[in-house]
């Protein structure tokens, strides 16, 4: 699979300061479906005013970043299906 590092993401949920990015990761076979992998952060500033980004959460934001998963998951769904729609191979 492809660093998600060096690419950008294809979609991005948010719920205020908490945000997941999705990546698409190409196959490196041909024959084989594309991957999609997420990345889940925390922004917030510091004393200085300066925005941050985290991947820590407090215990109260544990149940936000649960449903912010589920919205992840729908929208990874969602781009598989246009990849689907979008592929020429029929047994995709």
């Amino acid at each position: 699979m492809t660093n998600t590092s060096n690419n950008k993401p294809v979609s991005e949920v948010r719920d205020s300061n908490l945000k997941i990015a999705i990546f698409k990761n190409e196959p490196k076979q041909e024959g084989e479906r594309p991957r999609y992998s997420g990345k889940l952060t925390r922004s917030y500033r510091d004393a200085s005013g300066e925005w941050h980004d985290t991947d820590y959460l407090s215990g109260s934001e544990f149940l936000r970043a649960a449903r912010l998963m589920g919205r992840a998951y729908d929208e990874q769904l969602a781009q598989r299906a246009s990849d689907k729609e979008a592929s020429p191979d029929p047994s995709y």
